[in-house]
């Protein structure tokens, strides 16, 4: 079996083993393989083993995809030949080795784990494992996908609950650690011989995994989630992240000119964009999981992305803006259709920006076709929006009527009143892009097997 070797010759050197037909490699969480490394592109390369043969193409990654220290955007494989994607370095193998140990994520740090959360009655439940240790008879899981036949029916273990590995999320699990409670794919559990049989266990616990096979658990439509959206900003830690980001935000405010205000206000949209992202992965990887801090070690990086996105949606808005500020004759009503094409065009073109983790991905040829490919869905997504966007921008007016009355007031009881209203429309604002994030990672949940993005 074709196999990539991370990292040759160090001790954190791992394998990752090629499945038939494509093979997606990146940063984001939608790849087949996930590289956690800076240099590596959200969607950085595609690997297809077809017929006897390997071949490599770049995705439009930003360091560039090399073969024999040379760059490449295709070119077939041979085995032994050194690959480099960004920084991190690999070497390409055609054959497997002969042992049977299957590594295919980077070892754990050498601190300890976390212990896993208590294990909450009636969310997983296990029948006819025969194992040498006690299966629980309850565990914590958080995802119940359609029905996938690829399972193998005859796997001893009847489960219902989180159907995808741990690691990779498109890959769906088959083995249940009974330690920690996880559930993984074939590439994720590390084989060894013992005697003649061949045992798989956890690589994180050292425990033997149990074979899983999945019953089909109920799963919400995208119509009857959308209920949800509203109350998912309040789950966890969600109302602490939400006033992090509103202080973030009121910094905006206080942000004057110069270098330092410019450096401000690009790490400030920067971690905007960073906080969408991560609602939008969030939900497109777990719907059940919390709302978390998003990694704002790509702050500068995220800004860009944020602003191609936004002049991809609203260039013609911009430009017919400027043309009427130049004394151009521009009708009003064209202003007004060009943002209002801005506003239904800009969803799906974050959309596919946070997912595909590129500023390339909100170009025409890839926001176009996926609105028609999914019209109702992304229709009723873009009303959503538009709504609770009215609702904002309301809030925004009423916010400003209160800041004025703080700047002028000479009453302290008005002055604490406009203060409590501001900061009220504040958090609402910041509840409002919870949610709307929160929908579009529902209408990608919906419509990804339309969308076909990730798809092999």
């Amino acid at each position: 079996m074709p196999r990539l070797v991370i990292h040759p010759g160090t001790p954190q050197a791992w394998e990752i083993q090629l499945k038939p037909g494509s093979n997606f490699l990146g940063r984001g969480p939608s790849n087949d393989f996930k590289i956690e490394d800076g240099s590596v592109s959200g969607s950085h390369c595609q690997i297809v083993v077809e017929d006897g043969t390997t071949t490599i193409k770049d995705m439009g990654s930003t360091n560039g995809t090399f073969v024999n220290r040379a760059q490449v955007t295709e070119t077939r494989l041979e085995s032994g030949q050194p690959l480099r994607l960004g920084s991190v370095d690999m070497i390409f193998y055609n054959e497997g080795p002969d042992a049977v140990t299957t590594v295919v994520a980077p070892p754990p740090p050498a601190q300890a784990a976390p212990a896993p959360p208590p294990l909450k009655p009636g969310s997983l439940k296990i029948s006819g494992i025969s194992h040498s240790a006690p299966a629980p008879a309850v565990a914590t899981t958080t995802d119940a996908p359609p029905p996938d036949d690829s399972l193998d029916p005859a796997a001893p273990a009847s489960v219902t609950g989180t159907r995808y590995c741990k690691f990779h999320p498109k890959s769906p699990a088959r083995f249940l650690c009974n330690k920690c409670n996880r559930t993984f794919c074939d590439l994720c559990v590390t084989s060894r011989n013992v005697g003649a049989k061949v045992v798989k266990t956890c690589r994180s616990c050292g425990v033997e995994c149990v074979p899983v096979h999945f019953q089909a658990a109920a799963q919400k439509s995208f119509y009857a989630s959308l209920a949800g959206a509203f109350g998912y900003p309040f789950k966890g830690a969600g109302i602490i992240i939400m006033i992090c980001a509103t202080i973030a935000f009121a910094a905006l405010k206080f942000v004057r000119g110069g270098l330092f205000g410019i450096i401000i206000t690009i790490s400030v949209y920067g971690g905007v964009f960073l906080f969408m992202q991560n609602i939008i992965h969030t939900t497109t990887s777990d719907e059940n999981e919390d709302m978390s801090f998003p990694d704002f070690s790509e702050t500068f990086a995220a800004a860009f992305q944020f602003g191609i996105t936004f002049i991809a949606s609203f260039w013609l808005w911009t430009a017919l803006t400027i043309a009427k500020l130049a004394d151009v004759d521009i009708p009003g009503e064209a202003i007004i259709a060009s943002y209002i094409l801005g506003l239904i065009y800009f969803p799906m073109a974050l959309l596919a920006v946070a997912m595909k983790d590129s500023p390339l991905a909100a170009n025409p040829l890839i926001v176009l076709p996926a609105m028609m490919k999914a019209p109702v869905e992304y229709g009723i997504t873009v009303l959503f929006l538009l709504a609770v966007y009215g609702i904002s921008v309301l809030g925004d007016i009423l916010s400003n009527n209160a800041g004025h009355d703080m700047m002028f007031t000479k009453d302290m009881s008005t002055l604490f009143i406009a203060m409590g209203i501001k900061c009220a429309l504040g958090i609402v604002s910041v509840y409002l892009l919870c949610v709307t994030m929160r929908i579009l990672g529902l209408f990608y949940n919906a419509s990804k097997q339309k969308l076909g993005w990730f798809s092999h």
